[in-house]
């Protein structure tokens, strides 16, 4: 008797350890669950869970999101472009697109760049980039180290949203978490923060609405249907070749105001180079490039908008032929970028920001030469004799 009673209260002790071991193990897992959906490393990297060792990482698995507060700049979208220009006058200058977008550029030749993007159907603001100091950036704002900017909110993986009546979501990897976080407000607008390489210091701001946020392309999709076909208006390319050099130009000088830098001269010589250089990429471009290039460059040419690989190439990728007839030689630095329909395209490409920061921003003063046409990009620095 005494020997079934030891056993019954040995059972029931070990029944109630049990139960306070699930339950701490359950509460563990809740807590975890309404973290923060991102993590750092101690060199600022926001890591994965499964990638997780030693680390005190907190999961990718985004809970639901919190938006942020919506600063002046994120609650223009969505508004009248009558209120840009009641707000901020008139547009130094417009600048078309390749997406159905009007730019409006304010404060050129300035270190607080600032570009409006109107949809060219609703006559709305659908689009506000930023690279400057402006207090209308509320807390978010350029400058802004990645820490700060952790403390400021957190960096969701998953966004769910509407598009078309549709759900759609967007999973970013830890290398978008990196490099161009997305970050949501309370009036259903975004920002994405782009990060300057190495320093992981918040670069440049762009604000836009869900329709931008798709046309970028920047993260990946989930969807159980095909995205809505989005119609493609006609290309004012005589307006885009000649503008969005300029607009560029603009922006690459902006940056090094901020670098403390002098200004970006164009140079009539090497633009003719960067000319007759895309000419020839446009017309023939087997006979400039290697074959697994040539295609795409090809499809990119011929107006072929969707689906189009990125293309980021130096001197050394051209033949040889091409680079005697231009005579370039080592003391150029030569930069062919496709598809490129915007200035902002620089930041959403990794590779192509550190190429632009270390030999157009924070580089010595040298003359450049630019070219562009059909979502094709030729930049030419250094020396410009013939």
């Amino acid at each position: 008797m005494m020997k079934k009673r030891i056993r019954w209260k040995t059972i029931l002790n070990f029944s109630i350890v049990l139960i306070i071991i699930l339950g701490c193990l359950y509460y563990q897992a809740a807590i975890n669950q309404q973290k923060s959906s991102s993590s750092v490393d101690e060199v600022g990297n926001v890591k994965s869970e499964k990638n997780k060792k030693n680390e005190n990482d907190i999961k990718l698995t985004t809970p639901k999101v919190r938006p942020l507060a919506t600063s002046q700049l994120a609650a223009y979208i969505g508004k009248s472009s009558n209120k840009i220009t009641a707000d901020f006058g008139q547009p130094v200058d417009k600048l078309q697109s390749a997406d159905n977008v009007e730019w409006w550029l304010y404060n050129l030749n300035q270190s607080d760049y600032l570009k409006v993007g109107i949809d060219q159907y609703t006559k709305r603001v659908c689009d506000i980039f930023t690279i400057g100091q402006d207090t209308r950036q509320g807390k978010l704002k350029v400058g802004m180290s990645f820490k700060k900017l952790l403390k400021l909110t957190t960096l969701y993986a998953n966004f769910k949203f509407n598009y078309h009546e549709q759900t759609f979501q967007y999973e970013l990897s830890e290398r978008a978490l990196n490099q161009h976080p997305l970050i949501s407000f309370k009036n259903g607008s975004y920002a994405i923060a782009y990060l300057q390489p190495g320093s992981k210091k918040v670069y440049a701001l762009e604000y836009l609405n869900t329709d931008m946020l798709v046309k970028k392309q920047l993260y990946h999709l989930v969807a159980q249907v095909p995205l809505p076909v989005q119609y493609q208006g006609k290309v004012d390319w005589d307006n885009l070749s000649q503008m969005l050099p300029v607009d560029l130009l603009q922006l690459i000088n902006a940056k090094r105001m901020q670098a403390g830098q002098q200004s970006l001269q164009l140079n009539d010589n090497l633009n003719l180079k960067a000319q007759s250089l895309l000419t020839k990429v446009i017309n023939q471009p087997g006979a400039v490039v290697a074959t697994k290039y040539a295609a795409n460059l090809k499809q990119i040419a011929n107006d072929e908008f969707y689906n189009r690989k990125f293309v980021l190439l130096q001197r050394k990728n051209l033949k040889k032929q091409v680079v005697a007839d231009l005579a370039v030689t080592s003391k150029n630095s030569l930069m062919l970028v496709a598809p490129f329909y915007s200035s902002l395209t620089i930041f959403e490409k990794p590779e192509l920001l550190k190429m632009v920061i270390n030999k157009l921003i924070t580089d010595k003063p040298q003359p450049v030469g630019m070219a562009y046409s059909h979502g094709i990009l030729i930049v030419v620095t250094g020396r410009s004799e013939n």
